[in-house]
């Protein structure tokens, strides 16, 4: 099984770590790797996360930190659509975001 980062997973994961590192890039890149390192826990256990609130998609909490990963899996890959603080909306974020990118 394979981790994909979609478009707009990375996008956010940018957005993300750009903001932290305004005011502390040490604690950025601290954050960086924690969410990589669930992100390929992912390969080897897909449902360790819990069904997302939005069809055919999966979140995780970060441990320790105030992001989810929503993510969908298939036979052969984990597909991270998206990175999100966990105070979002994020039913509401998503809809907005497949309005606007189809995806």
């Amino acid at each position: 099984m394979q981790l994909v980062f979609a478009k707009t997973a990375r996008q956010d994961l940018r957005d993300i770590i750009d903001y932290i590192a305004l005011e502390n890039p040490a604690a950025a890149e601290k954050v960086f790797r924690a969410i990589v390192a669930v992100s390929r826990q992912l390969v080897d256990f897909p449902e360790m996360g819990h069904a997302g609130r939005l069809p055919d998609t999966r979140e995780l909490a970060v441990a320790g930190l105030p992001y989810m990963i929503v993510y969908q899996v298939t036979r052969n890959a984990v597909s991270i659509i998206a990175v999100f603080h966990g105070a979002r909306d994020l039913v509401r974020a998503l809809a907005e975001r497949r309005k606007t990118t189809g995806r």
